[in-house]
């Protein structure tokens, strides 16, 4: 019975430290692309951690457009992610600039999860779900 409760112990004991797969930087790298319900639209980004900053580029395309470029620069701690994407449009016209803030975390090892905000006027925050392509290994 001692053996069977020191087990118990030291199983919730190293729990509590951690188990080495939760998400920090390290799961950031790598392509992620938003979830999106509109055919035509897409948003990809392919991201990079040096640290805790993160840097990272991609494309977007609105259904029918507007498309364009994006530059991304930000920052994780541990689970917690913060982008700021700056959108410069190629089509339809070229060179129209916005920037958008991503503030969420991991859900997972695979999902960042949300809230964005735009800093264009009367624009409020929509919850956003960017997904990295690899299936879960569990």
């Amino acid at each position: 019975m001692r053996f069977v409760m020191s087990m118990a112990l030291l199983c919730a004991a190293l729990a509590g430290c951690g188990s080495g797969t939760e998400p920090t930087a390290q799961f950031i790298d790598g392509p992620w692309s938003q979830d999106f319900s509109t055919p035509g639209s897409f948003f990809t980004m392919q991201l990079t951690a040096s640290g805790s900053n993160v840097s990272g580029t991609g494309n977007w395309c609105g259904e029918a457009g507007p498309c364009g470029t994006v530059s991304v620069v930000g920052t994780v701690s541990g689970g917690t992610v913060h982008l700021d994407l700056t959108l410069i449009q190629q089509v339809p016209v070229a060179g129209v600039t916005s920037v958008e803030h991503f503030d969420g975390a991991f859900s997972g090892r695979y999902a960042l999860v949300g809230t964005q905000t735009s800093d264009v006027p009367g624009s409020g925050p929509h919850p956003v779900t960017y997904r990295h392509p690899v299936v879960d290994p569990v």
